[in-house]
Formats: structure tokens, sequence, C-alpha cells
């Protein structure tokens, strides 16, 4: 008897490693929302069945775990077409070499910018999250807040002056970023020019005011470090909030590198 209630357990924790680690997949691919709609009430519903099941910790690692290969599917996904569509720039390009007459062309994307998903999903992202704030006064209000305040600071990215290096560029950023309270107490932890890459831990109001949290939260905070990384390096690089403050950890740990290099995961 006790043997087949073994078994069973063993198998209802296996059954919910399946569902983390096939959600995982599913929200990095598609690049979901963690924190509101259907997929935060199906992650805690997991959550508190692995809970129950003793298997809590193993079920989170696989969560993350598909969660890291869809980014790397997404990735990927968003870098094969556009070398489809460099194809035929080049194809109309060739024909207006030979005399077919001036043609409206769109300028050409900088090859060293990489798409964090296409344009179809991103709209569809967004879509679905207006949907969700559509009757909910409060959830709409604070919904225009974040588009207004991170497109705010991103313009005040834009505008920093750069440094006479790489890395006087990147602290100047990140000065800001702690101006107006985004981050504080940062320190780069460490920072390669040449290959982009960049450690980073930092507090971060976010995680402050949260309170406790089974996963990192500093989304908005990797979007913004992603615009001062292209600032920075002139390259489309990805952030990923590897330890956060809401965790339990004395601060957000955020690693830096070129989006590219997802390609070939």
């Amino acid at each position: 008897m006790l043997f087949r209630d073994i078994k069973r357990s063993d198998a209802a924790a296996n059954e919910l490693k399946r569902q983390a680690f096939e959600l995982g997949l599913e929200v990095g691919m598609e690049n979901h929302i963690e924190t509101v709609g259907w997929v935060s009430s199906k992650l805690q519903s997991i959550r508190q069945d692995a809970d129950s099941a003793g298997a809590l910790e193993e079920v989170k690692m696989e969560y993350q775990r598909g969660k890291r290969l869809g980014i790397a599917r997404r990735a990927k996904r968003t870098i094969a077409p556009q070398s489809g569509h460099s194809k035929k720039v080049e194809g109309r390009q060739g024909a207006h070499a030979i005399g077919e007459g001036p043609r409206n062309l769109r300028p050409k994307t900088e090859s060293s910018f990489v798409e964090r998903i296409p344009a179809k999903e991103g709209i569809k992202s967004t879509v679905n999250v207006i949907k969700f704030a559509a009757g909910k006064p409060e959830v709409k209000k604070d919904l225009n807040g974040l588009f207004a305040g991170i497109f705010d600071i991103q313009e005040r990215l834009i505008d920093v002056e750069a440094g006479s290096t790489p890395r006087e560029t990147f602290e100047r950023c990140l000065q800001l970023l702690a101006e107006v309270g985004w981050i504080e107490n940062y320190d780069l932890a460490s920072f390669d020019q040449l290959k982009a890459v960049v450690t980073l831990r930092s507090t971060t109001a976010i995680a402050a005011a949260f309170g406790r949290s089974d996963e990192p939260l500093c989304q908005p905070i990797c979007n913004l470090l992603e615009t001062v990384g292209r600032k920075t390096f002139r390259k489309s690089v990805m952030v990923v909030e590897v330890e956060c403050v809401s965790q339990g950890k004395s601060a957000c740990k955020f690693e830096i590198s070129p989006r590219k290099a997802l390609a070939n995961e």
C-alpha cells in the first residue's frame, strides 16, 4: 500500500514538472507576462499543487528550464525572417540599378539590431493586455502609467551624452536610472567591452515595493538595461535577471549579453 502511495506521489510530481516545463516554454516563446491573466493563474495553481506534493523546488526549476528554452527558440525564430527580408531588399535594389526608375525603398535595418519578438507577436501581446485591463479603471490607469513611465525613461536614456569609453557611457545611464529612482546602490560586478557582456548588481524600486516573490520580477528594469546596452555597445543585447531582492537576495543580479548569441543555442 505504501509503495502504491509513493508511486502515485512520484507520478503526480512528474506530471506537475511536465506542466511547469510546458508553461515555461510557452511563456518564453510567446513572451507572455507572468504576473497577469491566465499565465499568473496557471503558474500559481501549479506551484500550490507542487508545494502540496513536496516538489515545489523541482517544479520551479523545470519552469525556468522551459522558459530559457522558449526564449532561445523565440530568438532563433526572430532572426530567421530577417535574413529572408534582406534578400528581398537586395533583389529590389538590383532591379533599380539596371534602370527601373526611382523607388521609395524602406531604409535598411541596422545589422546590429535584433528584434526581441516579431512585430505581430508584440501587437498580439499588447492587445491581450489591453483586453485584460478593459472594464478595470484602476488596472487601465496603471497600465497607461507603465507605458508612459517606461517610454519617458527610454527617451532620457537615448539623450544621455556618450562617455569617452563604453563603460563611462554605461555608468552615465545607470546614474540616470538611479536619479529617477528605478535602481539604487548599483555595482558593476563585471564589464567586458569587447564581448558586450556585463554583470550588474543593484536594488530596484520594483522589487522593494512588490515584496516576496518566487521568481525574479524586474522585467521592466531588464528592458531599460537593454536600451542602455544598445546605446553602450551599438548592438542589441539581452538582459536576464537571474536573482531578485524579492527572492530574499541581497541585490538583484542582471546579466547582459549580445542578443545574437542566442541564435547558436
